[in-house]
């Protein structure tokens, strides 16, 4: 289907509030440590459901605007706004809930999977970090197709939350539509008492994400066996075992650098791997799933050899996550190292800086609102330049890496021969499905 045919057309737009008033005594939510340095963008997610002859379309909507103002009763700060660099004013203005028809067939997007044209089905209203600080915290936007199928757009403020936080919010948002006897409520406050707020204004790192309106998204699909090969590739006798992640990550790496190199006509270009880590199973105290709020780190692994090996790579990155430290000294130290390479990458250009986050073991396609779990779970071309987010496919054996990365550079990444012999690229989901 061509991108010029499908038209989004808005139909309803409405602020969607708790469904009772947050308590005098929690109208005040304090950002943590980590909070506080994570920018202000805005994190997206796109779930595909396929028709159901038993529920109208109007009627999900509705399941899922009550569900949602009841599941805001328990994230009460994501109805709030920013109200400075220590806290979120917890006023219950709402949330933006945005309905749409979409003039074609859900089964002509999961044909062609477009990574521009996915952005049509998430609301974005709120792009710039400035407006984001009186703005929403949440957004939802509703699409339904002709034939009755649905895609669910939300975006949650990265200020406020990590992938973990967002994703089990939608799993409780859920259990909630589905009057469910399994919904877990949120820890909400474990963050700033874990990692203490400063109470100054730390430096900005918003201009680490800054969008390029060139940058150019491939959607790359690893199937369970590509991916055994690709660990046993790897495997030797000083890497045992290596995880689909590690195995991953090392060969998306591998191709950025060589692309990058060969644009630029040298064989040692620097390259840097900055990986998030979830820190609630690694702290002394580990802490539920659903504790909210950005309980994430990472770690920066660099290569400046002349030979690029898999297994060089993996072996950078296992030492990295060995020596993390997750006290409150060294997460500072972490962070401000990632800040100092993406500030290297945009201010002298030495090296190249990729961001690699992973999605994966994270319960979305678990999100059943009553008809169903997801068909297909997805991101869009958010034009942040070498990003690259890993997530399960929906048998969770697989994994889907979405890529960004410059338009030079991605014509030669994405021919890369060794790169294509593990992964597919943008490939049908209804054949994966």
């Amino acid at each position: 289907m061509a991108g010029a045919t499908m038209k989004v057309e808005i139909v309803s737009r409405e602020t969607v509030k708790p469904s009772s008033p947050t308590p005098s005594n929690l109208k005040t939510f304090k950002f943590s440590l980590l909070d506080q340095i994570y920018p202000s963008f805005y994190m997206p997610l796109i779930l595909f459901y396929p028709a159901k002859t038993d529920t109208n379309p109007h009627l999900r909507c509705h399941i899922l605007k009550t569900s949602l103002s009841k599941t805001l009763t328990m994230y009460y700060p994501f109805a709030g706004r920013i109200k400075d660099h220590l806290s979120i004013e917890c006023n219950d203005e709402g949330v933006m809930f945005i309905e749409t028809r979409v003039n074609c067939l859900l089964s002509s997007v999961l044909r062609n999977p477009n990574p521009d044209q996915l952005q049509k089905f998430q609301p974005l209203e709120v792009e710039s970090p400035a407006k984001v600080e009186t703005s929403n915290l949440l957004f939802v936007q509703v699409n339904v197709f002709q034939c009755g199928g649905m895609a669910i757009g939300a975006r949650l403020v990265h200020k406020i939350a990590d992938a973990t936080t967002f994703t089990t919010f939608i799993k409780t948002w859920a259990s909630v539509a589905l009057e469910s006897d399994e919904v877990v409520h949120p820890e909400l406050f474990v963050g700033a008492t874990t990692f203490p707020p400063v109470d100054f204004e730390l430096p900005s790192n918003e201009d680490i994400l800054i969008q390029d309106e060139s940058c150019i998204c491939k959607r790359l699909l690893f199937t369970a066996s590509n991916i055994d090969a690709l660990k046993a590739k790897i495997c030797s006798a000083s890497i045992q075992q290596p995880t689909r992640v590690e195995a991953i990550t090392a060969l998306i790496w591998k191709c950025a650098i060589t692309a990058s190199r060969s644009i630029r006509g040298t064989l040692s270009r620097s390259s840097l791997c900055l990986h998030g880590v979830n820190m609630r199973k690694r702290l002394s105290t580990p802490l539920s799933e659903y504790s909210v709020g950005n309980i994430l780190t990472g770690i920066t692994a660099e290569f400046s050899e002349t030979k690029i090996e898999l297994q060089s790579l993996v072996l950078k990155l296992r030492k990295e996550l060995k020596e993390l430290k997750v006290n409150r000294e060294k997460i500072l130290d972490n962070v401000h190292k990632m800040m100092e390479a993406a500030s290297i990458e945009k201010h002298s250009g030495d090296a190249d800086v990729y961001g690699f986050s992973s999605w994966c073991r994270m319960p979305v396609y678990d999100v059943d609102f009553g008809w169903g779990k997801p068909t297909w779970i997805s991101l869009f071309n958010m034009k942040f330049p070498n990003v690259v987010v890993l997530m399960d496919t929906k048998e969770g054996d697989g994994i889907e890496a979405w890529v960004t990365l410059c338009g030079e550079e991605m014509a030669l990444f994405e021919c890369n021969e060794e790169l294509l012999s593990f992964a597919a690229v943008n490939p049908n989901v209804i054949e994966m499905t």
